[in-house]
């Protein structure tokens, strides 16, 4: 859901008549219909993000960044492939209009993207192992991000990239289910399999 807005991503899991796993429909949750479609795109979407100003789609290896507005095609990046947790897009879209993902072929690297402003690139070398979970805070300037070990969370200032904290997770490794900044910035929650909550 694109946050105080009432639009809705949806992305079918099966074929039917309006929706499918191969486009993207944005809903309005006040008037109860489709305004849009995306074009049907040649495999599965497997990622789908959006905020007032812009919508990401990510299919095979190609990540498209829309205008929210029109839905018109405004870049396409080659990135790898690319699962959920591995991409988040910033909900502060006015200043801080940040993409960032990391892809299965990326050892512990998270690209980040302006979308507002496309010549605007870093690069962030976050971990040694693959990333597993990342997230941003509400103003799009903090971006928090885990690696498959789940041992470390560490905390990256945007757009360059510096890196503000390290928290130690545990010792053993977890898988993290989730992270997530709180609406104010100033606490960062975990969870993962070993049963425990860290804030």
């Amino acid at each position: 859901m694109c946050y105080t807005s009432n639009l809705v991503i949806l992305v079918g899991k099966l074929e039917n008549e309006d929706f499918s796993p191969n486009k993207v429909t944005l809903w309005s949750t006040s008037h109860n219909l489709v305004l849009c479609t995306s074009y049907i795109f040649s495999a599965p979407v497997s990622v789908a993000k959006i905020n007032k100003l812009r919508m990401v789609v990510v299919e095979r290896n190609f990540l498209y960044i829309y205008s929210t507005g029109d839905m018109k095609v405004l870049h396409t990046i080659d990135v790898g492939p690319i699962s959920l947790g591995r991409l988040v897009l910033s909900p502060n879209c006015e200043v801080n209009n940040f993409v960032a993902y990391s892809s299965s072929n990326d050892e512990g690297v998270v690209n980040v993207y302006d979308t507002l402003y496309p010549a605007k690139k870093a690069q962030i070398k976050a971990h040694k192992s693959p990333i597993l979970k990342m997230c941003m805070n509400s103003t799009g300037d903090r971006l928090a991000t885990c690696s498959c070990k789940g041992t470390i969370i560490r905390i990256f200032s945007l757009p360059k990239g510096e890196k503000i904290l390290t928290y130690k997770r545990g010792l053993s490794s977890a898988f993290i289910f989730s992270l997530n900044f709180s609406s104010e910035g100033d606490k960062l929650i975990s969870s993962s399999d070993s049963g425990a909550i860290h804030i």
